[in-house]
């Protein structure tokens, strides 16, 4: 039986970034299933880890529906040589929802329910009526949670949901025990998820974009949640996006792609400063 650790986290919480904290200190092979919201799946490009051994889930987000995308993938990683396997939620998945794949899918055994957050969003989340009861259950439901870039009040309002969990200064400890099997899976809220609260746009450029275009086009749109991709600019260099509620960082790339983002939003989109 393949351990199966479910990552789950709100749009740019940090769980990419924790998921390659993961493959380089961990000596043994991991097989990683990576679920976006969006039609284009970004992630898989920053993850850390052998090409055959990361598979992007792009047919919707899995929380939902079982899609022949997950099975296939959950069936192939048995024929690898993996020791364990990380299922990296989309955004909005809920945990409990998703442990039926560690409960019940043959072959595999539920090792974590695992959400991180980030500690200076959680409060705006937690008041927001679009998305507050998904970043809620999302913490309730999980067995561990990880929280990062946070303060003392933050810790006080997360342990007040889930006092089950380690910082980012503990991320030793974490590690330590992120494959071993979980006996419990948490509370369920009496509320459906809420996808439908959220909508999702890929966008595609044929010329150059620059990072004021994209800063413009932000200012524009308070509802976005979550924008990441890559864009080329007038000078030919590509840069990385990535755009949550808290950043909004450019890092040069190697990677050379047509311009392409992937938004998450809560209201219409006004597209007309991008495409001029």
């Amino acid at each position: 039986m393949k351990p199966l650790t479910v990552i789950c986290g709100y749009l740019g919480s940090g769980k990419t970034t924790l998921i390659n904290h993961i493959l380089k200190s961990t000596s043994f092979p991991i097989g990683i299933l990576v679920n976006d919201f969006g039609e284009l799946n970004i992630d898989k490009y920053l993850i850390e880890n052998e090409d055959e051994l990361t598979i992007s889930l792009t047919n919707g987000c899995v929380c939902c529906n079982l899609n022949d995308d997950l099975g296939d993938s959950l069936n192939f990683m048995l024929s690898q040589k993996v020791k364990a396997v990380i299922l990296e939620s989309s955004g909005v998945a809920l945990p409990v929802k998703m442990s039926n794949y560690g409960t019940s899918w043959p072959g595999y055994k539920l090792s974590k329910l695992l959400t991180v957050v980030e500690g200076r969003t959680l409060k705006q989340l937690l008041s927001d009526k679009f998305v507050s009861k998904t970043v809620k259950s999302q913490i309730i439901q999980s067995d561990l949670i990880y929280i990062n870039r946070y303060n003392d009040f933050d810790l006080e309002l997360l342990s007040s949901m889930n006092p089950v969990y380690k910082k980012e200064e503990e991320l030793d400890a974490l590690l330590e025990n992120i494959f071993i099997e979980t006996d419990t899976v948490g509370e369920i809220l009496p509320f459906v998820e809420e996808h439908n609260s959220l909508k999702t746009e890929v966008l595609l450029f044929d010329g150059p974009i620059n990072q004021e275009d994209i800063l413009n086009f932000l200012d524009a749109n308070p509802g976005i949640e979550r924008l990441k991709g890559w864009i080329s600019d007038s000078e030919n260099q590509s840069w990385l996006v990535q755009v949550t509620r808290s950043e909004r960082d450019f890092t040069v790339s190697k990677y050379q792609t047509t311009s392409r983002l992937v938004v998450i939003y809560k209201k219409d989109l006004n597209k007309k400063i991008l495409y001029k």
